[in-house]
């Protein structure tokens, strides 16, 4: 975890490093602009550990306000570092073509700025407007008729996404009457206004077949036993390494593996737990946070999230990179599937950019007529 936080930190000074160097060439060089530079790098890299003790001292007000804060910078930072990036790019091919750039350094970085900002702003909205995603699976697994299942995932119920945000989530949820409902992890994330309240919301939902939840990476990062204690409150059955039957279809869950890094408890083995429902040639739903395909693992089709879609682009390269999946249905081997939601929330910056939530229907059909 420390070495994380410290990649995380050493990336995030560089893009800062490499932002307010653009303001430095458009600025008369004094000696207090680079001492107001140098101080608001350091400050502005800190800043989510500055919000981390803030939110660890219960200091709602204050956590609430840092979070927009930080989190609008943030996303405003990627963004123009992207687009400065293009910029830089365009002005040397412009060199090596002996073509004349149009843009000085003032008019270049007011033209970076202004379209991070209306970026910045499409990536808000967007990240507001939940997508409904199917998915129809015809399997002879199934003895008749369909079952479906909605999937929410990496919802990141907090500070910044509260009560007003998941009354939406319901809402498109009982206008789905799915039979089962499950959440692929990451579902709270840090102080929120009252996780009571949010828990009464869950409890409104009429799926016949269930609630069903497993943890993601922030229940460890949180605490675990807080998370748990929500999901419960809300409904849910958590799997963790257990499996639980509806008619033909069996889903099992197991922990995320961030759990060996934060020493908590884990488990992340599901494959006793199905044994029963392999010698009944159930149809297996496998919850697992990560989109990390275990061969040994017995399932039909794996729900995954965590990825976020890369959440802002071009931020999807990297967990295509990191995991060689993208998001939405992949088909394995031996006819096994594997589905990956970009998320129904956001971490961070509430920002969506060419990555919108999704809330998905996945429609089991049986084969037989």
């Amino acid at each position: 975890m420390l070495t994380f936080m410290s990649v995380a930190l050493l990336i995030y000074g560089s893009m800062h490093l490499y932002a307010l160097s653009k303001v430095w060439l458009v600025l008369p060089h004094t000696a207090w602009l680079a001492a107001a530079l140098v101080l608001a790098g350091f400050v502005l890299t800190l800043s989510p550990l500055i919000l981390w003790q803030i939110a660890r001292l219960n200091l709602h007000t204050a956590t609430l306000l840092t979070s927009w804060a930080s989190y609008l910078w943030m996303g405003f930072l990627f963004l123009f570092c992207c687009t400065a990036l293009l910029f830089d790019l365009a002005q040397l091919l412009a060199a090596l073509l002996a073509c004349k750039w149009p843009l000085n350094a003032t008019n270049g970085l007011l033209s970076i700025s202004l379209l991070s900002l209306g970026l910045l702003g499409y990536g808000y909205f967007s990240a507001r407007q939940i997508q409904v995603e199917e998915v129809k699976i015809i399997t002879p697994k199934l003895g008749s008729g369909k079952v479906t299942i909605a999937q929410i995932s990496d919802l990141h119920l907090g500070v910044m996404l509260g009560d007003g945000f998941l009354q939406r989530i319901i809402a498109k949820l009982q206008g789905l009457q799915p039979d089962i409902v499950v959440a692929t992890g990451d579902i709270v994330d840090g102080q929120g206004d009252d996780f009571n309240l949010l828990a009464n919301r869950f409890r409104t939902l009429q799926a016949p077949g269930g609630l069903y939840a497993i943890t993601g990476n922030h229940e460890y990062i949180v605490d675990l036993d807080h998370s748990l204690n929500f999901l419960r409150k809300a409904g849910f059955t958590v799997l963790r390494g257990e499996a639980a039957s509806a008619g033909s279809i069996t889903l099992a869950g197991v922990d995320d593996p961030t759990s060996q890094a934060t020493g908590q408890e884990a488990r992340l083995d599901a494959r006793a737990a199905l044994a029963a429902a392999v010698a009944k040639n159930n149809y297996i739903v496998l919850l697992k946070h990560q989109p990390d395909v275990d061969t040994g693992t017995p399932f039909d089709l794996q729900l995954s999230g965590h990825i976020h879609g890369g959440q802002i682009f071009p931020f999807g390269l990297l967990p295509w990179l990191a995991y060689g999946v993208h998001s939405g249905l992949t088909r394995l081997d031996n006819d096994r599937l594997l589905y990956v939601s970009r998320g129904t929330g956001t971490w961070g910056p509430p920002v969506r950019l060419f990555a919108p939530p999704e809330i998905t229907l996945i429609t089991i059909q049986s084969a037989n007529p």
